[in-house]
């Protein structure tokens, strides 16, 4: 299969070297606006699927054998037809014209979340999306890890007993790019909504009602986009159990991305391990392994892989997961 992946930047970059490394996949078509950086995009990725890359280009959980090729596509409009599925990876403000694009022409695609920044544009692309017929996914990946779906089915097995209070911590080790900011949509639409989603689908209640709070307290570049590096949120689901959502841009002591479910019989979660960048003071208790410094090389590091494993395998049954567009609902 031939398919195509839409943005040169960090996540484009990650999902078109997770594509080569896919059974299925023959070609990767890297698409950009920017012709000399495509060029440099292509050999990036090029390199991270040798048989003897390092594992901080290969990924932790790179598979052994066969690659895809990996070239730089013209653009959109002309390859499209030639395409197999399309992933969007670009800036979040051209992920609706792209989508709509993509599905008239009967082409499968994974869309990166947000699919839309404003609710309500949200709900009228994910109805035309459902009108047109053509499966989309939205990459949801915490949906596709391995921790998160067996939390998942402990809660809805009943083994936490009465959910009675959920904790999501979502720190990046590492800032932002500040030329990304103003483009970002902000830490709620860009960071928080994989925790909006995550909850109401781990728990299997949706929000009832919402309190949040933000600051600026590491990088004065956001607060001139109106945006914060410092937030929490309040969930109250409708059972009356709250989920608070912590949430910070850098955090200095290495990504930290969890979920903890606390119940009236056990407690669960996910994204926890010997690296879990939180340090004990009681004495006698060892300091956390090597801190992991971004989501693709943490305990959540095998979603991705997975996710464009699943699509990459069958991209025109990409609708039997539930990643499709109006699964991106419950998080507006």
């Amino acid at each position: 299969m031939r398919i195509g992946v839409l943005g040169t930047g960090r996540i484009g970059l990650m999902h078109a070297r997770n594509l080569a490394q896919a059974p299925g996949v023959d070609e990767v078509v890297l698409m950009g606006r920017n012709h000399a950086r495509l060029a440099v995009s292509v050999e990036h990725v090029c390199a991270a699927i040798q048989p003897d890359a390092p594992s901080a280009l290969a990924g932790n959980l790179a598979p052994r054998g066969r690659i895809a090729s990996v070239t730089a596509g013209v653009g959109l409009a002309e390859e499209l037809d030639a395409l197999d599925g399309v992933v969007v990876a670009s800036s979040t403000n051209t992920h609706p014209a792209f989508a709509l694009q993509i599905a008239r022409s009967g082409v499968p695609s994974l869309v990166e979340k947000p699919l839309a920044l404003d609710p309500g544009q949200l709900t009228a692309l994910a109805d035309q999306l459902d009108d047109i017929g053509t499966e989309v996914m939205v990459a949801f990946h915490r949906r596709y890890d391995p921790g998160h779906q067996l939390l998942r089915q402990r809660i809805l097995d009943g083994d936490a007993g009465t959910v009675r209070a959920v904790t999501a911590t979502e720190h990046d080790h590492l800032a932002l790019p500040p030329e990304y900011v103003p483009d970002s949509g902000g830490i709620w639409l860009d960071m928080l909504i994989h925790d909006f989603d995550t909850i109401p689908w781990v728990t299997g209640q949706r929000v009832r009602s919402v309190w949040a709070t933000g600051s600026v307290l590491d990088a004065p570049v956001h607060a001139d986009y109106g945006d914060v590096d410092s937030a929490l949120a309040v969930l109250v689901l409708e059972s009356g159990a709250a989920a608070t959502v912590s949430g910070l841009r850098r955090n200095g002591a290495g990504q930290d991305v969890r979920l903890e479910v606390f119940g009236s019989l056990d407690s669960f979660g996910a994204g926890i391990d010997a690296c879990t960048p939180m340090t004990s003071t009681e004495p006698g208790i060892s300091p956390p392994g090597p801190r992991y410094d971004q989501f693709m090389s943490g305990s959540n590091a095998p979603s991705a892989p997975r996710s464009m494993r699943l699509f990459g395998s069958s991209p025109a049954q990409a609708s039997i997961s539930p990643r499709c567009a109006t699964d991106s609902l419950p998080s507006k």
